[in-house]
């Protein structure tokens, strides 16, 4: 029931800032809206902000499900295609006090796809290791990066170009972020995941 709870909360509040500017959405017109008194909003949340963070916290997890070499880039597209549909949203998002929420929310997503990719690919190569966690945070701000500049250029391009475009990099990349592999799982490694 608790989480039902919060999940209404989350839910209406993007149902909201969907149509309005986030900054003149108030506790008390979102507790109207959901149905939810005033003292439970506060028994979950400290603010609007916190249930904001709540919500695209749920939305990052149910966007990135399994992840594996064949489908991580199919998956990072999928971000794109989640901000598309919600441009809305994270535009109203943008234009607040609340701008960096829209931001975090992108490198949440990168890095849930890439720790998920890590672990499969260990599954595969038990020896594998990452070689530098600064080298691994590069790359995820890369990958940030490239979608919150085709958001700020008003989603002109074609997702599906752009992850196609940084894929051969973005592999060789993934290449070089690892270590502690033997000649024979590098070999598999490069099979699963520098030639898909």
């Amino acid at each position: 029931m608790e989480s039902r709870t919060k999940d209404i909360l989350g839910a209406t509040l993007q149902k909201m800032a969907s149509d309005e500017q986030f900054d003149a959405i108030t506790v008390k017109r979102l507790v109207l809206e959901s149905h939810v008194n005033r003292q439970t909003f506060y028994y979950h949340f400290q603010d609007k902000y916190d249930c904001l963070q709540y919500q695209l916290y749920q939305d990052a997890n149910r966007l990135v499900g399994e992840v594996t070499a064949a489908n991580w880039l199919e998956l990072y597209l999928s971000l794109f295609r989640y901000i598309d549909t919600h441009q809305n949203f994270f535009q109203h998002i943008s234009e607040s006090h609340a701008y960096s929420y829209g931001d975090d929310f992108i490198l949440q997503v990168i890095d849930l796809i890439v720790t998920k990719l890590t672990k499969s690919l260990q599954q595969v190569c038990p020896q594998l290791r990452i070689k530098d966690q600064s080298g691994l945070l590069l790359f995820e701000y890369g990958l940030q990066g490239i979608v919150r500049n085709w958001f700020r250029d008003g989603l002109r391009e074609n997702p599906a170009i752009l992850v196609e475009s940084v894929s051969k990099v973005s592999r060789q990349q993934m290449g070089t972020l690892f270590d502690g592999i033997s000649d024979e799982a590098l070999t598999l490694f490069k099979q699963q995941v520098l030639s898909v």
